[in-house]
């Protein structure tokens, strides 16, 4: 079977696919994937042997509402594909970049690509389609009904068809007797309530139209150390989208960690890892962290924090500490629907009862210095008193 399929042509909304022809077998295999799923798609396949190409590209353009480029070194080179994304750019078109390779735009394409959208490089087309999807780029206004592609003409004859079938066999059914009312059940039994299946929360990567292609600027000494700590880049150039990589961050006083298992307070609030006094960190903005949507453990002990609310879209979340930091109220952590421990101690938190819808909630650690703490006797969660 080839790997190709049949472009969308109509008149509906739908997506113009922007590629470098030399690595069709990943792109056909990524976009393939939303064709099974009923998304309308056009891309060169579908232009006709002899006709006019560069007036069919132009046109399809014109007609297309949003762009899916596949970024690579061969499409920054090919013309086709520079004078593509320079059409859709002076149509004011909505474009999706979508990384092939590690790569850096070249100067004539900064300009077209800032302020874009980018799915990261990513290793399979499944994934790479699953991206797209999640970005929320590809809506259900690029989706084809059930019956676009059957002309009403036909859709009648197949309506009439059917009705006469079934009234030929209704009149058949009536005419020998066979068809009689049947009498109700003596006993009417009421059906259990169906339990609702729990929907397991799926991390949304914020690809707005913020610039996310170009280095990241960090708010602090002390962020950029943990992050390329966990990235594993020590020097070169960190790009937002691969902070998504992400998957734990622990910050303790001014250090990077690699986790809070050597942090211990003493009776007065004296935090010290392996025996030696911590000294206040430096991380306060958590606005970089937006992005880190895969985060599971995360610590910011003894920082000087201010508002939580950079951390309401990391739904994987599991754990996080607090301890030690300047936080004084959690109402932002009440969307986080994966938190299973939540350390506070010593802290300026008093109130609790935010968190009693968090289902997953089980553990909440304070210390006496918190006390006296409010939270309700139905929570689902213990708080536990750290000495």
């Amino acid at each position: 079977m080839s790997r190709f399929f049949k472009p969308y042509e109509g008149t509906r909304p739908f997506l113009f696919v922007s590629y470098a022809h030399r690595q069709s077998d990943a792109v056909v295999e990524t976009i393939r994937i939303l064709h099974e799923k009923a998304f309308r798609l056009w891309y060169d396949e579908g232009i006709p042997a002899g006709s006019d190409w560069p007036a069919n590209i132009a046109q399809h353009m014109e007609l297309c509402e949003r762009v899916l480029f596949f970024l690579s070194q061969r499409a920054m080179e090919s013309p086709n594909c520079y004078s593509e994304i320079r059409t859709a750019v002076r149509m004011d078109k909505k474009i999706l970049v979508i990384l092939l390779e590690d790569v850096q735009p070249a100067e004539r394409w900064q300009e077209l690509l800032s302020g874009r959208t980018v799915i990261p490089l990513l290793d399979s087309p499944q994934e790479r389609a699953d991206a797209i999807l999640r970005s929320g780029f590809v809506t259900r206004r690029y989706h084809r009904a059930l019956f676009e592609n059957v002309s009403w003409r036909a859709f009648g004859l197949a309506a009439s068809l059917l009705f006469f079938l079934a009234a030929a066999s209704a009149f058949g059914a009536l005419a020998s007797g066979k068809w009689k009312p049947i009498d109700p059940p003596a006993v009417t039994q009421e059906l259990p309530a169906e339990t609702p299946v729990p929907v397991t929360p799926q991390p949304v990567l914020d690809l707005g139209e913020a610039e996310r292609y170009f280095a990241v600027s960090f708010p602090d000494k002390q962020t950029e150390r943990g992050v390329r700590r966990a990235l594993g880049i020590p020097e070169d150039a960190v790009y937002r989208w691969q902070l998504a990589q992400i998957t734990q961050l622990h910050f303790c006083g001014n250090m990077v960690t690699d986790g809070p298992e050597n942090v211990a307070f003493d009776r007065d609030g004296v935090c010290r890892v392996n025996g030696a006094q911590v000294i206040m960190g430096q991380v306060s903005d958590l606005s970089l962290l937006e992005n880190a949507v895969y985060l599971e453990k995360l610590s910011l002990i003894c920082q000087p924090l201010g508002s939580l609310s950079a951390l309401k879209g990391h739904v994987l979340l599991r754990e996080l500490s607090l301890a030690g930091s300047t936080v004084e109220s959690v109402d932002a952590l009440r969307e986080l629907p994966s938190l299973e421990i939540l350390h506070l101690e010593h802290t300026a938190v008093r109130d609790l009862r935010s968190l009693e819808d968090l289902a997953n909630l089980g553990i909440v650690t304070v210390s006496r210095d918190m006390l006296p703490l409010t939270w309700s006797e139905s929570a689902v969660f213990r708080v536990v008193l750290v000495d």
